[in-house]
């Protein structure tokens, strides 16, 4: 008899010893990859202000954009409430957590290329 059974849709990852899922259903992907290029194009626009000419309220409010783009992305993924749990644990510094969003990233970058790859060897296969 043939069997055959799911994959899971899903990843556990470990983050400062607490687990945590993520979903990665093909809507969930979708979002992530939607969030991600939005995230940087804004990480872009926030590196190219002219940090000796902005104000100091310019830069508190450069600061806080770029820590409402990192809760987005930790809370889409992570669960709602996630970041400020994991923004203590990181000191409370953005260039800190930052570390954290390249990791997620290179999670779900990971998993994209699994796919491809899976696809690619099924592929490969049928060629010959």
């Amino acid at each position: 008899m043939r069997k055959f059974e799911f994959g899971k849709a899903h990843e556990e990852i470990e983050i400062n010893g607490k687990q945590y899922c993520v979903d990665f259903s093909d809507d969930k992907l979708k979002q992530y990859q939607d969030m991600f290029y939005k995230f940087y194009q804004e990480a872009q626009g926030i590196e190219q202000a002219d940090i000796e000419k902005v104000t100091p309220e310019e830069q508190n409010a450069l600061l806080e954009k770029q820590r409402q783009n990192m809760k987005t992305v930790t809370e889409t993924m992570l669960g709602e409430g996630t970041f400020d749990e994991l923004f203590e644990l990181a000191g409370r510094s953005t260039w800190n957590y930052m570390k954290l969003i390249e990791f997620l990233a290179e999670t779900i970058e990971q998993r994209f290329n699994e796919i491809k790859e899976e696809r690619r060897k099924k592929y490969v296969k049928k060629g010959k």
